[in-house]
């Protein structure tokens, strides 16, 4: 995993960003997807957002934007948050090559490419939620192309910085040592320590992590 030795923590983190993006480009997109500006931002309750044209400089040239939301890098394991960052270049694929749909809209085309690339479009982010929606999110297909290309990707290119947010004073949390765990069906909440892998008998799902300061499980993916 790249390291901040250089002294220069913003260049390491951007760098790995840029590198993510460009390895799942071409592994899981083929190269098809045009640069664009990879950003980070604390929007409520989203954990990643497609903006299109958001970018211009002199000339009159535009960049679209991809965010991800730095409040949940610390809390979900590095294959979600990868995730989170391949959603949102399936929004960029289908605004450069379909027909996105009203905005923040996740329509048919969207679902269909999702599906292609191993993430399953679910509005509760576990089997047998809607593919369609104004909140849709995922989950990854075990053995598909996207779970094969994290698995293959070198580790470098996870981001190395995580953010944690401030309590009180000038003190800021360190990593918790337990973590809610949520069924997106039931709801039912579990604690436990960080990385653990908890499925709900009673829905056959398995339980999403969330932080101390927020729930990932009601956090959404954003077009």
């Amino acid at each position: 995993m790249a390291t901040s030795d250089d002294g220069r923590p913003t260049e390491v983190q951007f760098r790995a960003f840029q590198q993510m993006y460009d390895y799942m480009n071409r592994t899981v997109f083929g190269g098809g997807l045009k640069p664009v500006i990879l950003n980070f931002s604390r929007r409520a309750k989203t954990l990643g957002f497609f903006a299109p044209e958001r970018w211009q400089r002199d000339g009159g040239e535009k960049a679209h934007e991809i965010s991800l939301n730095p409040a949940y890098l610390a809390t979900r394991k590095p294959r979600d948050v990868a995730s989170t960052l391949v959603h949102e270049m399936v929004h960029l694929w289908q605004e450069t090559f379909g027909k996105p749909g009203r905005r923040g809209y996740h329509n048919a085309e969207w679902a269909t490419k999702m599906q292609s690339i191993g993430l399953m479009p679910s509005a509760t982010a576990a089997p047998g939620g809607a593919r369609v929606g104004q909140s849709v999110s995922h989950y990854v297909v075990e053995g598909g192309p996207f779970d094969r290309a994290f698995k293959a990707m070198p580790r470098e290119y996870l981001l190395p910085w995580q953010s944690w947010e401030p309590t009180t004073g000038s003190t800021t949390k360190g990593p918790p040592s337990k973590l809610k765990y949520t069924c997106p069906t039931c709801a039912t909440n579990v604690w436990g320590k960080p990385g653990l892998r908890i499925r709900c008998e009673t829905c056959d799902t398995l339980l999403v992590a969330g932080g101390e300061a927020g729930s990932a499980a009601n956090a959404r993916e954003a077009a």
